[in-house]
């Protein structure tokens, strides 16, 4: 009888597991990526190196040379250590719910859209125009490499604050931005370059708002 039970509950879990994996391949593919990369690049427990940073990483400065292929690349691997593990939980849980709420193809799109609309509004709004500028930190700007999937990830946060009831959905939005408009002012942390700061500061500020609007988007289509 013990034997016949257990059996049942293997089978029982085998099913749930089989679900989990149907409903969410994007963002299992997504986190294998990550570790993939994150094994390639042995930055699971130490920064990434500058070596790998300027393998990988994207600046500004790559649209004038057409290295589009980096917005890509950029996004699939973090500076190492800490960060690696915290953009892996980031990724896994605002993409994991998205895709559960929405299906694979919205949150594919949402992680993916935002984060390639975010570097592209990054480079022509703020850091190409500063080209010409003899300011330090925007010239800085315009030159950093920078890599991680944040900007994918806020994307997605933003699109999940959408499914909160609508009062709290508008209190989450209201005390996440201001808190991403805050950060841009805040010191830098650490060991991070003030240039490297600001992108990413400025990165957030953008997807955010971004995933949250997307939701809107979706539901003006789907009612057409």
């Amino acid at each position: 009888m013990n034997e016949l039970s257990n059996t049942t509950k293997i089978r029982t879990d085998s099913l749930r597991f089989e679900q989990v994996i149907r409903r969410l391949p994007f963002t299992l593919i997504m986190v294998i990526l990550l570790l993939l990369v994150a094994w390639w690049t042995n930055s699971y427990f130490q920064e990434l190196t500058r070596i790998w940073v300027n393998r990988l990483g994207f600046a500004p400065r790559d649209f004038w040379f057409l290295r589009w292929e980096r917005l890509i690349f950029s996004a699939l691997v973090t500076s190492g250590g800490v960060t690696f593990w915290f953009a892996l939980g980031m990724v896994a849980f605002t993409s994991g719910v998205a895709e559960w709420k929405t299906g694979t193809l919205r949150s594919g799109l949402t992680f993916w859209g935002v984060h390639f609309i975010t570097l592209v509004l990054e480079g022509l709004i703020f850091s190409i125009p500063m080209r010409q500028l003899s300011f330090t930190q925007e010239r800085a700007l315009f030159f950093s490499r920078n890599v991680g999937p944040s900007a994918g990830y806020m994307g997605c946060l933003g699109l999940i604050t959408t499914f909160l009831p609508r009062l709290w959905r508008w209190v989450a939005f209201g005390v996440i931005m201001a808190y991403l408009s805050i950060a841009l002012f805040l010191p830098s942390r650490t060991g991070v370059s003030p240039a490297i700061e600001l992108s990413d500061d400025l990165a957030h500020l953008i997807a955010y708002p971004l995933g949250w609007f997307s939701a809107t988007i979706f539901e003006n289509k789907s009612k057409t």
